[in-house]
């Protein structure tokens, strides 16, 4: 019987597919195998965004592979594998894979406690750097930093009554999605916004189908924010997050509140990923206000002239 890294890559071919619900399993197989702290290797990252990037996935030599399409470059994108194969062997089969596609790249994260200056390099897209947080530090926003923070959280606590906390569950998922129709009615949003946002309906039509985990904020039984992600090592991305801003303070409140529950039920949790600023300035600022401590900062580059001194796996 042949072993699953006795690859011969000049027969062997990766063999890609679509990304579909049905696939999660194996996925997750992988994604908890090999953890990474990027959203990139996350259920919402791939199968929430897999129409939009055209992801597909193949499985070689007890390997992971993912690869999807840049609209805007009109150009394959590879992921970093996550599996068993050396890097020479997996390097090998995806130059094989795109051998017809000469502008194909290969996206490469790494993790660093500074951000890039977007002037300093043109091999970085800043549209796609994560923002990454100690989730101690959303607990309470503890400390001189987060005071305006904490100050909008003790708003909210101390002037809305008869506030409710509920876990995201099939007791309140059509409650949900009216709320999240609202709240699109409400938004004029750029594509990328409405396309999450109809994503975020189809996820909570069939919610308990995803590795996901949520909670929803109620004042007097009405429905004014939720937010829902998911766990991997030492990492809870932070997938989906809206509430009604006539409510000052909502948004700090489920990110609080989210974070205790994460506390809670997963003590062994570090970091809270909450993902990229889509290139949006509002979301960049407000994601910097919350001064991450790590930055997954992605290098794209022609997968012609990748080599494996350019690779830096994330731990």
């Amino acid at each position: 019987m042949k072993n699953t890294l006795d690859i011969d890559t000049d027969h062997d071919r990766l063999d890609f597919k679509p990304v579909t619900k049905a696939d999660i399993p194996l996925l997750m197989k992988y994604f908890t195998r090999f953890p990474s702290r990027s959203c990139d290797f996350s259920i919402g990252g791939t199968l929430m965004w897999s129409d939009f990037y055209g992801y597909r996935y193949a499985v070689c030599g007890d390997t992971l592979f993912i690869k999807g399409y840049d609209p805007i470059a009109g150009r394959n994108i590879y992921y970093q594998p996550s599996g068993c194969l050396p890097q020479e062997i997996w390097m090998r089969l995806i130059r094989e894979d795109c051998r017809n596609s000469p502008d194909s790249c290969a996206l490469i994260p790494l993790e660093s406690e500074t951000s890039i200056d977007e002037e300093t390099t043109d091999s970085f897209d800043m549209s796609l750097r994560e923002y990454l947080y100690p989730i101690e530090r959303f607990l309470h926003f503890s400390g001189k930093k987060m005071e305006k923070k904490r100050n909008h959280l003790n708003y909210f606590i101390n002037n809305y009554d008869n506030l409710s906390i509920e876990s995201l569950s099939e007791a309140n998922l059509r409650e949900v999605s009216d709320f999240t129709k609202k709240f699109m009615s409400e938004h004029d949003d750029s594509e990328l916004c409405l396309y999450e946002n109809c994503q975020t309906l189809e996820v909570l039509e069939d919610f308990h189908s995803y590795p996901f985990e949520g909670i929803v904020l109620k004042i007097g039984g009405k429905i004014i924010g939720y937010t829902f992600g998911e766990k991997i090592g030492d990492t809870f991305f932070c997938h989906v997050e809206k509430g009604d801003i006539t409510y000052r303070g909502v948004y700090q409140a489920l990110a609080s509140f989210m974070s205790r529950e994460i506390n809670k039920n997963h003590p062994d949790v570090i970091f809270l990923n909450r993902e990229e600023d889509m290139g949006d300035e509002s979301l960049r600022y407000s994601k910097e206000s919350y001064h991450p401590a790590l930055y997954i900062n992605k290098r794209i580059e022609n997968i012609s002239v990748l080599n494996e001194n350019s690779l830096l796996r994330i731990a």
